[in-house]
């Protein structure tokens, strides 16, 4: 248990970082769209808590929406661009967490152990590098920020 948490409390090195978001991006958008748009597995018609109903059209946009956004952030990550200050990126980190929650949410279930389950538990990993703040890379810790050295 003790080793669990030394290893909770190290950072990682900026390289596995930018890996893993790099991974988990392109993995998560390659899910998406072989069950989504390959096999044309349906999503629900309803959204927003049932105020709207979605026609055909509009949920064949709303697919190609959930499946295509995520190329944003895996440019942002390819490129190791600092866009945000760090107390942004962790409110956009749990964001992240809560829009994948929804769309596994949205996802009609079937019999199977399906790719909504696979979305549902990387809902986590957005969540977990929300709690822990560990998942910002250095140039994005100090980005927009004023140092002032202090001589004495």
């Amino acid at each position: 248990m003790i080793g669990i948490i030394k290893f909770l409390q190290k950072r990682p090195s900026d390289n596995t970082i930018l890996f893993w978001r790099i991974a988990f991006w392109v993995l998560y958008t390659a899910i998406m769209w072989y069950n989504l748009i390959y096999l044309n597995k349906d999503i629900d018609s309803v959204y927003f808590f049932w105020f709207l109903e979605l026609s055909i059209e509009q949920v064949l946009i709303t697919k190609y929406i959930f499946t295509w956004l995520w190329i944003i952030p895996i440019f942002m990550w390819v490129t190791n661009i600092c866009l945000l200050k760090k107390k942004y990126l962790k409110m956009l980190q749990i964001f992240f967490a809560i829009v994948l929650f929804y769309i596994a949410w949205s996802i009609k279930d079937s019999a199977t152990l399906d790719f909504d389950i696979i979305i549902w538990l990387m809902w986590l990993l957005p969540l977990f590098a929300w709690i822990t703040g560990k998942c910002i890379t250095t140039k994005c810790l100090k980005y927009k920020e004023k140092i002032t050295k202090i001589r004495v």
